[in-house]
């Protein structure tokens, strides 16, 4: 558990065991999270021991540290959404709610989604939702007293800033094919693509379809600014001038100069790379019961 979220480890143990005596089950023991030790290793740990399900109660952060930990050893993620997007949890249709979320987590079905890798020039990543270059990341790129005060509107707020930056010029290969050149404002790599307020990036997505999904979104022109909004709004897929949309295993995406880059909603060093391969079926997640 992060420590700083939904009232702390001592609120969290009372929701925990109200839910697990409520579905006949043990209480957690629970652990917390440190800036140095984010989730992973807490996770590693709990498998080591013989752990049949952990459960990650935090924001995406504390969400993607825990499942890195997880990934390929079969252990259920559970998970208590205590941040600001909680896009996992969305996607899924995982409860909001503290104590709805701690009862799916503890007596809900199983589930294999799939996980994206994330190559960063140097460094590797886990993704469980999207990686991004360009736009989302400097939007994402909020303060983070800001976004405790506000939640989700801190976005709409450095929306501002991030807009005046120019388009980018980029080239986006799938599958091993030849780079594809576009001007754009952002370049999208999601294993899902739902967001807050029932928006979704990316509507052709779903967690376990064995795929990575590329979205290009130039938003140069206002009609290309009018068709996103449109596209978000109605979760329409599609491909014209104001969406690009590529399926498939890998890609590679490379930019001219370097600009900001985020996974999972972590804002990562600006660089010019992003490559990204899916891993599918790897996670196991807690979803609510069919």
């Amino acid at each position: 558990m992060h420590p700083h979220r939904g009232g702390g480890l001592a609120a969290a143990r009372i929701v925990l065991e109200g839910a697990a005596r409520r579905v006949g089950r043990p209480a957690p023991t629970v652990v917390a999270t440190t800036p140095a030790s984010t989730g992973e290793e807490q996770a590693r740990a709990a498998v080591a021991e013989g752990a049949g399900l952990v459960i990650a109660w935090g924001g995406d952060g504390t969400v993607t540290a825990v499942a890195s930990g997880l990934a390929g050893s079969g252990v259920p993620l559970g998970i208590v959404p205590a941040g600001t997007g909680n896009l996992l949890c969305r996607n899924l249709g995982i409860p909001l709610s503290v104590d709805q979320a701690a009862g799916v987590a503890l007596a809900g079905d199983d589930r294999a989604v799939d996980l994206l890798e994330v190559g960063l020039g140097g460094e590797v990543r886990l993704c469980t939702v999207i990686a991004g270059i360009g736009l989302d990341a400097r939007l994402i790129d909020a303060d983070e007293d800001l976004k405790r005060a506000l939640g989700p509107t801190a976005y709409v707020v450095n929306a501002g800033r991030a807009l005046r930056q120019r388009a980018m010029r980029v080239g986006v290969a799938v599958d091993g094919g030849e780079p594809q050149w576009y001007s754009a404002r952002t370049v999208l790599v999601a294993n899902v693509g739902g967001l807050v307020g029932g928006l979704d990036v990316v509507p052709e997505a779903d967690a376990s379809d064995g795929a990575l999904h590329v979205v290009v979104l130039p938003l140069v022109r206002p009609v290309d600014w009018a068709r996103t909004a449109g596209r978000l709004v109605l979760r329409r897929g599609g491909h014209d001038t104001s969406r690009v949309h590529l399926r498939g295993s890998s890609a590679w995406v490379v930019t001219v100069g370097d600009h900001p880059r985020q996974v999972d909603g972590d804002v990562v060093a600006p660089g010019h790379v992003l490559q990204a391969r899916v891993l599918p079926g790897r996670l196991v997640v807690r979803v609510p019961p069919r």
